[in-house]
């Protein structure tokens, strides 16, 4: 945000930003006010930086700072397992406060861990998570003007944040098929790539989302066995080195080969891995401790 409005404008901004809180669902919002608390950061600083997303995905590609690959593959007997790399123009900076963040419910005894995530200090936002049912990341789309983006913020009473939305997903769906729906149907602010991977054969799929709902929904199948996004529409021929290239690799390495430190092999592959990638993971449902010891933060 900082980026595009005027120094002299930055105040005026920050405060417009504040005042965006209130709107927000009660638990995102206490939790923004705390961050700003406790760090002694205006509250609207704090706000913007939890809405950058949201702020810059609109079709700008000629200014391309926000990448990510997100692959999701099956192995023959039916694991899933999700990559992902976060790509950051702001890498230098988010690389000193990206943490895994455990997300719980309870007291005492009663207390568990609900979801996971990789994340950053000073954000409420999710962009990368799992629960025991599936894994997520979220890829930006650039697509559509600005002043749709400002229309559905507005429409929506600023509710609906896609970190946030992939926060409500982990919290509140039970499997694999309802958090599609959900992910698939619910307004957003700004377009995007989310991709999801189950715990069962066949789960896992790329929702390319515009503001209103899914334009397309890529599956898992007995023929396709890994899916690969950037940020790119999946049905156009692209030409982006870092698919091309996973896919490449994934096909080198075959489905039977298919693991943890395989997929991360992949993640790791020039250009998939390239100069704005701020850490790299890998998921799995099933395995709950995979991703707190398979995500690196690159220097």
């Amino acid at each position: 945000m900082v980026t595009f409005v005027p120094k002299q404008l930055l105040p005026a901004a920050f405060w417009i930003a504040g005042q965006l809180n209130r709107y927000f669902p009660e638990e995102y919002a206490d939790e923004i006010r705390g961050i700003a608390n406790a760090s002694g950061l205006p509250l609207g600083l704090v706000v913007s930086m939890n809405i950058l997303y949201d702020i810059l995905a609109f079709d700008r590609k000629h200014i391309l700072q926000l990448g990510c690959t997100s692959i999701v593959a099956q192995t023959e007997n039916g694991t899933i397992f999700h990559g992902r790399n976060l790509d950051y123009a702001m890498g230098d900076l988010l690389k000193n406060v990206t943490i895994i963040a455990d997300f719980t419910r309870g007291q005492g005894h009663d207390k568990k861990i609900v979801y996971s995530g990789v994340t950053f200090a000073l954000s409420s936002t999710l962009f990368t998570g799992q629960n025991d049912a599936f894994s997520l990341s979220l890829n930006a789309r650039y697509s559509g003007p600005y002043i749709y983006n400002i229309f559905m913020e507005f429409y929506t009473r600023f509710r609906t944040p896609v970190g946030f939305l992939l926060r409500e997903v982990l919290s509140t769906s039970k499997t694999y098929a309802e958090a599609v729906n959900h992910l698939a149907n619910r307004l957003l602010f700004s377009p995007s790539y989310i991709i999801i991977g189950g715990r069962e054969r066949g789960e896992g799929a790329i929702i390319s989302r515009n503001r209103i709902h899914a334009v397309d929904i890529r599956t898992l199948n007995d023929e396709r066995w890994f899916l690969v996004e950037t940020n790119f529409d999946p049905w156009k021929k692209d030409g982006d080195k870092r698919s091309m290239t996973a896919e490449k690799e994934l096909k080198a390495i075959g489905q039977k080969a298919l693991n943890a430190d395989t997929m991360m092999k992949v993640l790791r592959t020039i250009p998939v891995k390239n100069t704005l990638t701020l850490f790299s993971t890998v998921m799995s449902a099933r395995f709950p401790s995979l991703m707190k010891n398979s995500t690196f933060v690159w220097e």
